[in-house]
């Protein structure tokens, strides 16, 4: 049964679709504050602050990479990254190389340690997350897969778009009395 909206005409499943929508996108908020609110349990739980354990994550995702590379994925600065990296080295959860093919250039990759504790860290939501997923069809889990992957890359251009934008200026340390 169809009524008439303010736009224009609709039906139940417009009306259906445009709540499903809704609550899609108020889920995905949800998610990202729960994935918050984890990664900061892990990382206190790891004497770590939230960007050592980001970046901890992607060094062992994408596997030795420069300090530089490092950064430049998780939205560090160069300062910021030499920070983490110290951090993260003193508690012997990463450590520094020589790159074999150029000894002047040095990688960041993970320890045994860091990956033990990584696995320790995320073996419930990892167990957890394979339960969920092992009761969808292949079909489900492709349209999820591309629908995840869409919303990353939506996300993505969105923080890239952020950090490229200029920051307000602090006049307090600007010398400006307004």
């Amino acid at each position: 049964m169809g009524y008439i909206s303010i736009v224009g005409i609709s039906d139940d499943r417009n009306i259906e679709a445009g709540d499903l929508r809704r609550a899609v996108a108020g889920s995905l908020r949800a998610l990202g504050s729960d994935l918050d609110r984890f990664d900061e349990a892990v990382a206190s739980r790891l004497q770590l602050h939230r960007s050592d354990l980001r970046c901890l994550e992607i060094a062992a995702r994408k596997g030795p990479l420069s300090a530089g590379a490092l950064a430049e994925q998780a939205g560090l600065s160069t300062s910021a990254i030499t920070s983490v990296i110290d951090r993260a080295e003193r508690a012997g959860y990463l450590r520094r190389t020589s790159d074999a093919s150029d000894r002047r250039r040095v990688l960041v990759e993970v320890t045994t340690l860091g990956r033990g504790q990584g696995r320790e860290a995320f073996a419930g939501l990892m167990e957890g997350t394979n339960r969920v997923v092992a009761r969808y069809t292949a079909e489900e889990l492709g349209l999820v897969l591309k629908f995840v992957e869409e919303i990353r890359a939506v996300v993505i251009a969105e923080a890239d778009a952020a950090n490229a934008a200029e920051r307000p200026r602090d006049r307090t340390t600007r010398g400006d009395p307004r």
